[in-house]
């Protein structure tokens, strides 16, 4: 009984980490990140529903040459290729929502099982990320992020971070995310789908089953951007208890980071946001190009595909259409969510820093935020060039888990063009799922400064009390609208996603 009951408590704890999140209960070490509030009364919109009947849809962009359609990726394994012409609300699928690739189990099986303890349960593995070529047009081309059995793709794109002797009853890596290129049959008719086959660009082992980030996004340079987090488990450093898939919720001591952790560490990805050419071919591999100008190009000690490092899960980012601002948004641990500029060869601190707080990864403990100066202490000085988020707030009393989102350019709400529109999954988490909704949220300034904080501001959604749904993602149209992304209780399991547009209230 002592076991189960340690198991269970390790399960619990584990699972409130799993978006990267506060735990539901914290002692009053935690309590220090107050300072750090979302400001209510914000602009005031509705949220028009555009598609339902998804699973968990995670992301929605348009593709080159067909303005009218909308892609969403489905954590489940799904990806739809969605008519806005048609009329709203449409239901997926239908011939307005139509498949335009499966990698779940119901299409080509290539993810891995979800749901942490069995079906039902939580996971943040899956179909993740998808990016269209530029030249889509002409080429066909598109690329995804998927989480795949760990023994399905042979030996990493990268040398594991898995060591290759296990303490007893350790099962790593739990899987590897393959970033995938993908092509058309016809690009100027979604309903035509995919071509069989596809290549792998990259394949990495991932030691726990979370924190996978998971974005892939074609930058203003036509180059890949990549989001990869830092392996899992929590604070970014071996030896705690987390849980285990394909284990009933058992616990084992984490692996796969050493004590000093991957996002700080330049030899491997993890943790850090990549930068590849896809039609190139000079990597160690030969399946992608290394641009150049690379911040790490030519250095022995580090990858020459890292772009930032210092990141813990930035699951999405995206790029502002008029300016080319990288915007992220970096899953906290358990006190602080940040949303971050990111540029070439930035350090962003974890597990150093968290937020604008420096880090104590407090040994076999959960680590915690603290401050040099007023505690809580014991609390290390962070060394080094570290850059601080543009914004951030608070874990406890005002979210669970940023999502990035985009910088808003579409003409249906004038007051919020050029401001960043994102969100917070869900309040507060529990088993199996989150028991409170997702927040709809935006940045207050237009200018994405890197000096000062900028505020964090909640949109008044008209005749809610609140969201009403976990937010999993975000979308852009061709026309720079922005969609909400999301489902009732946050699992990939059911059919109730919805995509939500982000619209002005009528007169």
């Amino acid at each position: 009984m002592a076991g189960k009951l340690l198991c269970s408590i390790v399960f619990a704890s584990s699972l409130a980490v799993i978006a990267g999140a506060a735990h539901a209960e914290h002692g009053a070490v935690f309590e220090t990140t107050v300072f750090a509030p979302i400001h209510a009364g914000g602009t005031t919109v509705t949220l028009e529903t555009v598609a339902t009947g998804l699973t968990a849809p995670v992301k929605a962009v348009a593709a080159p040459g067909l303005p009218e359609w909308l892609f969403v990726v489905d954590q489940a394994g799904t990806l739809w290729a969605l008519n806005l012409a048609a009329g709203a609300p449409v239901s997926c699928p239908s011939a307005d929502c139509q498949v335009f690739l499966d990698v779940g189990p119901a299409g080509l099986g290539l993810i891995v099982p979800l749901g942490v303890v069995g079906p039902g349960t939580f996971d943040e593995r899956g179909l993740l990320g998808l990016a269209f070529h530029p030249d889509y047009q002409s080429n066909g081309l598109f690329y995804t992020y998927t989480s795949e059995p760990a023994s399905s793709l042979g030996p990493p794109t990268f040398p594991s971070t898995v060591p290759p002797v296990l303490p007893p009853g350790v099962v790593s890596p739990d899987h590897q995310n393959a970033v995938s290129e993908w092509e058309a049959v016809d690009p100027a008719d979604p309903s035509a789908g995919v071509m069989p086959g596809r290549r792998v660009l990259m394949h990495v082992d991932w030691p726990q089953f979370n924190h996978n980030a998971g974005d892939v996004v074609f930058g203003p340079d036509d180059l890949l951007y990549i989001s990869m987090g830092d392996g899992g488990g929590a604070d970014d450093r071996d030896e705690q208890l987390f849980v285990q898939t394909g284990t009933g919720g058992m616990a084992a001591p984490i692996v796969g980071h050493g004590l000093d952790g991957n996002a700080q560490k330049l030899t491997n990805p993890l943790g850090k946001i990549l930068r590849i050419d896809p039609d190139g071919s000079n990597s160690a591999n030969g399946q992608y190009g290394i641009p150049p100008d690379n911040p790490f190009v030519g250095d022995p000690t580090a990858l020459d595909e890292i772009f930032a490092y210092g990141l813990r899960n930035p699951f999405r980012f995206s790029f502002d259409s008029a300016t080319d601002t990288l915007v992220a948004g970096d899953v906290g641990q358990n006190d602080l969510e940040e949303v971050n500029v990111v540029e070439s060869g930035a350090n962003h601190g974890w597990p150093i820093k968290e937020g604008t707080q420096s880090f104590n990864h407090n040994g076999n403990d959960e680590g915690y935020a603290c401050n040099p100066d007023t505690g809580p202490f014991p609390c290390p000085v962070p060394m080094g060039d570290l850059v601080d988020p543009i914004a951030q707030y608070d874990t406890h009393e005002e979210g669970h888990a940023v999502v990035g989102g985009f910088v808003y350019r579409g003409e249906a709400i004038p007051q919020l063009a050029g401001r960043y529109v994102f969100g917070d999954f869900a309040r507060e988490f529990g088993f199996p799922g989150p028991n409170e909704t997702g927040r709809a949220l935006y940045l207050q300034q237009k200018k994405l400064s890197k000096s000062g904080l900028l505020n964090v501001q909640e949109f008044n959604v008209q005749g809610q009390a609140e969201l009403g749904m976990t937010v999993l993602g975000f979308g852009q149209d061709a026309s720079g609208e922005v969609y909400y992304l999301g489902n009732l209780d946050g699992l990939p399991f059911g059919t109730e996603g919805l995509v939500l547009r982000l619209a002005p209230v009528s007169n």
